[in-house]
């Protein structure tokens, strides 16, 4: 019997890695028999959803612990979010994962592990991930003939937002083996020059190991212990604070469900399972045929007691990424794609947000490869997943926050940003060897980066090298300058004539010396008839030369008077410039100008209604913020934010670190729009140059 591990929490802003049990036991089988080789070779980049109830179910994906089988509505939650997480991916994804590698049917063997297929089943279980069929636009109909692909339900008009925002290949891979430790180094990396993966393919897959219409039981397990994690007793205690308990998708049947197909739709009671074991997990059978490749959605309301939750959950089961770029309409189209990076570097690839990793590897045999040394047959399994934060609260809800990845932008001038990750994985404790083994992939933009840098190194040390030749070279010529007066009699000769002519000097000038009194004398002298030429007691006219008087900004000289300076502040109440008035809707850039700015949003009388969040961006690159600056920000035509936020940013430099553009002004809502009839006046005061903090006062 499996045992199912027991997991820490997230304790800090470092985040968590979590491991899959098979995709252990898979690399431990790979190094012992020595048939397999296993090498990590893709990642996606996941935006896992805030965690509360959807605002609008049809349409919205929210993360729901309580839409997860029936245990988290029984057992109830913990006011930890980040316990809850970690309890609902221990007790419900590692728990049936190991109740699968534990049947006595499985076969460890395969290529092919369902470490994957857990993982996705434990997401969309809990509402967060919904897909459809893929269409001829998305994949490669060529290559791929009646097979089904999927992608995420996603569009432009709805706010379901996409849980895979981009895949990628491991860069470098490097295998660390000394006396003294042994790991392995995968680096991971999100190049300058990319955006989001326009559309990620899906697909269903069936083995011997996991397939439709499977029930997954605790059934080996003592009665005592049948509640509980696999391998784990009733009387054990958690090290780190969590249930040892297990969550099942039918825990006791004491859970009212019903379901329907349509939202809004006549529901029915009962489950989308037919099953009745209790304590036990269950896989989709949707299709006539017996198959789970079917992408529907079913609206599932449950309720216990007085607690009661409302979620969509789709069908779809058996579910990986597809890493096959043939399969990739776009990608099969360009010869000259050839890994993920490439395919990601497209004019439809935009920024993106992720708050978590998935890491993947290969198992294959290194002795069937093709001609130019690829594995002829290999299968791509999940390694585990890394959340990058601890969930924090957002509002109403909680999230793990997100990381936000700019893609540069050639028409508002935006830069982009760039991504490293690097993880030390023990694989093993082999200490037989002292090697270092490294795994470089062909296309990839990291491992320019990396030659980039070493040629860079070698520069600075070529410049730091010239510089310490030229000081030896001085300190030469300074020893030999050493020398000479050492032994060259005409030098001390030279000294002795100078020090004479010095004698000579003083001697001369010693009536000076003499008359010290006289010469003092003068020096008050002088210093009277400067004091009166100062104070106007003289004849003596004084005159300056003003052209050493320049103007500056905001500050203009009047010469018409001659003689006469005069200095006269230039500057107006507000700066006006030629983006003052504009329709920020349609330029939502605003160059910062010197002193007090002056915005205004006309948008032909028009009134605007936002669809999703507004980014107003106000770049400093020229002008820099300076302490009690002030921008006056006026709408005159309607702006109506509606559910969105309008969201005031700036650092165009990133220079606080944070992003381009990742300082946030001030944050505006429908509380700040609708009292003034949505066209108010605020004013954005600089309160702290140094660290961009600002004043938001509402005027109108």
């Amino acid at each position: 019997m499996a045992v199912t591990p027991l997991l820490k929490p997230i304790q800090n802003k470092k985040g968590i890695f979590y491991t899959f049990q098979s995709a252990l036991e898979d690399i431990n089988i790979s190094i012992a028999n020595g048939e397999n080789a296993v090498r990590f070779s893709k990642f996606a980049l996941l935006r896992i959803p805030e965690i509360g109830t959807p605002d609008t179910p049809a349409t919205d994906n929210k993360f729901q612990f309580l839409a997860q089988g029936e245990s988290h509505l029984i057992e109830g939650l913990n006011t930890d979010q980040n316990i809850n997480l970690a309890q609902s991916f221990q007790s419900y994804a590692l728990n049936m994962e190991a109740l699968l590698i534990g049947q006595e049917g499985y076969q460890r063997d395969a290529k092919l592990t369902v470490s994957e297929r857990v993982f996705w089943k434990w997401l969309k279980e809990t509402g967060s991930i919904r897909f459809r069929d893929a269409n001829n636009l998305e994949k490669n109909v060529n290559a791929l003939g009646t097979e089904k692909r999927f992608v995420e339900e996603y569009s432009p008009t709805s706010t379901y937002n996409k849980v895979v925002q981009y895949v990628g290949d491991i860069d470098v891979v490097n295998t660390i083996k000394s006396k003294d430790n042994s790991y392995t180094e995968v680096y991971i990396h999100v190049p300058t020059n990319v955006g989001s993966t326009t559309h990620v393919l899906f697909n269903s897959i069936k083995d011997e190991n996991y397939y439709p219409n499977f029930t997954i039981a605790n059934k080996g397990a003592d009665p005592l212990d049948i509640e509980y994690l696999s391998g784990r007793h009733y009387d054990e205690t958690h090290p780190f604070g969590l249930s040892v308990k297990a969550y099942y998708d039918l825990d006791d049947a004491s859970v009212y469900s019903e379901i329907a197909s349509t939202y809004g739709g006549t529901a029915t009671a009962g489950n989308w399972f037919t099953q009745t074991v209790n304590n036990s997990y269950y896989t989709d059978n949707v299709d006539a045929t017996g198959e789970y490749n079917v992408a529907k959605n079913q609206y599932i309301t449950k309720q216990l007691g007085s607690d009661t939750v409302e979620y969509v959950r789709s069908t779809l089961d058996g579910i990986s990424i597809d890493f096959d770029l043939d399969n990739y309409k776009l990608a099969s189209e360009n010869p000259e794609i050839k890994v993920f990076s490439q395919f990601n570097d497209y004019i439809a690839n935009k920024d993106f947000q992720f708050n978590a990793i998935l890491v993947y590897y290969d198992t294959y045999d290194p002795n069937n490869l093709d001609s130019s040394g690829n594995p002829i047959d290999s299968q791509t399994n999940l390694y585990g997943v890394l959340f990058l934060d601890k969930v924090e609260q957002d509002g109403l809800e909680f999230s793990i926050p997100f990381i936000t990845k700019y893609k540069p932008d050639p028409l508002n001038k935006t830069n982009g940003n760039s991504f490293a990750y690097k993880l030390n994985l023990k694989l093993d404790t082999s200490i037989e060897n002292v090697l270092v083994e490294k795994s470089i992939n062909d296309f990839s933009t990291f491992s320019m980066d990396l030659f980039v840098d070493v040629l860079t190194e070698f520069r600075q040390i070529q410049t730091k090298l010239n510089d310490k030749l030229l000081e030896l070279e001085q300190l030469t010529q300074d020893v030999e300058g050493l020398k000479d007066l050492l032994i060259n009699s005409e030098d001390q000769n030279e000294l002795t004539l100078r020090i004479e002519n010095l004698e000579t000097s003083i001697t001369e000038n010693q009536a000076i010396f003499n008359n010290t009194g006289e010469l003092v004398k003068m020096i008050e002298n002088n210093s009277v008839k400067l004091n009166d030429i100062a104070n106007g007691n003289s004849n003596i006219e004084i005159s300056y030369n003003a052209d050493v008087i320049r103007p500056g900004v905001g500050i203009k000289l009047d010469r018409r008077t001659p003689n006469r300076i005069r200095i006269e502040n230039s500057n107006e109440e507000y700066n006006i410039s030629n983006n003052s008035i504009v329709n920020i809707f349609e330029s939502n850039v605003i160059a910062l100008s010197n002193f007090t700015n002056y915005v205004r949003h006309e948008a032909g009388g028009s009134a605007i209604t936002l669809i999703r969040d507004f980014e107003l961006l106000i770049d400093d690159s020229v002008n820099k913020w300076k302490k009690g600056q002030t921008m006056r920000l006026v709408f005159s035509d309607e702006f109506i934010p509606s559910v969105y936020d309008i969201k005031i940013k700036t650092d165009s430099l990133n220079l606080k670190n944070a992003g381009v553009y990742g300082k946030i002004v001030g944050i505006l809502n429908d509380l700040d729009f609708t009292p003034s009839s949505n066209t108010p006046i605020f004013e954005i005061i600089c309160i702290d140059a140094e660290n961009l903090t600002f004043k938001i006062d509402k005027i109108r």
